[in-house]
């Protein structure tokens, strides 16, 4: 089923009301130069989108000292790695944590920032790990991890949301903890009282996606985003590979290029929202740098089958009660499912229709929504086949138009002349509308691997869901992006 591109859009709801400690940041763009040649007088307010202001237990990180950050929006909250070296001793001997303190940072977006917002999280100090010293001697560089701060959110409740669907509870909850609310579905079909007995609100939400629904035909998850938006998302409807590449903002010019130097941002409206290794896309918020294939097929498969029974005796009818869920796919035409097991001669292999597992949850009476039990086979079972393909790749800059549990187009082109000819020797019929290929270099000779032509990966171009995000500077920068990218058709690659 295509989805339109309102459907698939993950819409706020209500906005955010925490309020976060004060992070000044000096600027120094306006009405005075920041540089004298190549040396920077002052740190200016807008290198902040190359290297992060970090601040932890009100010590600056200074850019020069940070060795290593990494801000991961891939699981229910973003968590942050911060390495550094304290050359003075300062942070271990006047500003090292205690509970409770906080972690700072922002990120500045490219651009006038009313596009994009910047990142700005405070997170709860969860580990310090020194590194290097011994012997006598004070180590000499920290590693700080972090957790975003949601005031709490770790808090153990017994409380209740009447009557209300899963959608309708998880925004009554947002509001409770000052999170905003987003969504790319606006209602589900289950309304109960939702129970918390005892436990955290982090627990309580993840139970209630778990077990929400809305047809059969789709499946839910939700997280924390950066900018403390508590996010529910139908995400089958992200999986379709037929539609138009939507449009976004892009930006031109690597931020770490221009040193977050005015008037650089290099920001272009209405740009298709696609990512590729080509060559003239390099500098700029749509190059991939890296690419790698992943597949985790054969663990997931062993661990949860290829199909899954939810099971449990029906309390009002007085029966057991035994249904199937078989993951869902698109069955797009002229693709092949990549997580329904080897096909042979057309047919599917027969582990695919034997291999099956079964789940028992119990009892289930009238005091839960008819597909109580049904929803958490299908939403656990369809967010794991998920994971079975994909593809991790690498930005050199941040493009901040890639969210997470959004649909993205990636067009990847194969250079060296082993896979080219490979390529080629297969290639039947000269594939319409795509790009000439590149020369990665002037040079003509053939036994130059610099002169190679770039052709169309097929097997690998096409549509992806963004599952994970991550934010990543090692020194000396600039910052860049690594995005978790799943699939569930493949191009046929004969």
């Amino acid at each position: 089923m295509s989805e339109s591109i309102v459907e698939r859009n993950i819409l706020t709801v209500i906005e955010p009301a925490i309020l976060l400690d004060p992070l000044e940041i000096l600027d120094v763009e306006s009405g005075s130069d920041n540089s004298d040649g190549a040396t920077l007088k002052e740190k200016p307010s807008k290198f902040s989108s190359v290297v992060p202001v970090i601040r932890i237990n009100g010590y600056d990180v200074q850019m020069d000292r940070l060795n290593y950050f990494c801000l991961k929006n891939n699981a229910f909250y973003p968590t942050c790695r911060i390495q550094f070296a304290d050359v003075d001793g300062m942070f271990s001997a006047r500003f090292y944590p205690k509970d409770g303190d906080l972690i700072q940072v922002n990120i500045r977006s490219q651009g006038d920032e009313t596009t994009f917002k910047p990142i700005r999280i405070d997170f709860t100090v969860v580990d310090v790990k020194p590194i290097g010293g011994g012997g006598g001697k004070s180590a000499n560089e920290f590693l700080v991890i972090g957790r975003m701060f949601v005031p709490n959110l770790f808090t153990e409740n017994v409380e209740y949301e009447e009557e209300v669907t899963s959608w309708d509870a998880l925004l009554n909850i947002s509001e409770k903890l000052g999170l905003g609310y987003a969504s790319n579905v606006e209602e589900t079909t289950d309304t109960m009282t939702w129970t918390n007995p005892n436990d955290t609100y982090e627990t309580w939400i993840q139970d209630i996606v778990a077990n929400s629904y809305f047809s059969d035909e789709t499946f839910f998850t939700s997280y924390i985003d950066p900018y403390y938006y508590l996010t529910m998302v139908d995400v089958n409807r992200l999986f379709s590979q037929e539609g138009a590449i939507e449009a976004s903002e892009s930006f031109t010019t690597n931020a770490g290029d221009s040193m977050g130097a005015e008037g650089t941002e290099g920001q272009v409206d209405g740009i298709p929202n696609y990512l590729s290794n080509m060559l003239n896309l390099q500098g700029g918020a749509r190059y991939i740098s890296k690419h790698q294939m992943v597949n985790k097929s054969g663990e997931i498969s062993k661990a949860n089958g290829y199909k899954k029974y939810s099971q449990y005796w029906d309390l009002n009818a007085k029966e057991w009660v035994s249904e199937f869920i078989d993951p869902l796919t698109n069955d797009t035409p002229g693709m092949i499912p990549a997580t329904k097991g080897r096909i042979v001669d057309g047919e599917v292999e027969g582990p695919r229709n034997e291999q099956v597992k079964y789940k028992f949850l119990g009892t289930q009476g009238d005091n839960v929504h008819p597909e109580f039990t049904y929803a958490t086979v299908q939403n656990y079972q369809n967010l794991t086949e998920i994971n079975k393909m994909g593809m991790t790749i690498e930005l050199d800059t941040v493009n901040p138009a890639l969210v997470r549990y959004s649909r993205i187009y990636c067009q990847i082109l194969e250079f060296g002349s082993t896979m080219t000819n490979t390529l080629l020797a297969t290639q039947q019929d000269e594939i319409e509308g795509e790009e000439e290929p590149q020369q990665r270099s002037g040079g003509t000779d053939e036994n130059d691997p610099k002169s190679q032509q770039g052709i169309v990966n097929e097997y690998l171009t096409g549509f992806y869901v963004i599952k994970g995000v991550e934010w990543i500077l090692t020194k000396p920068g600039p910052i860049r992006m690594k995005l978790e990218l799943v699939r569930r058709e493949f191009t046929p690659t004969t």
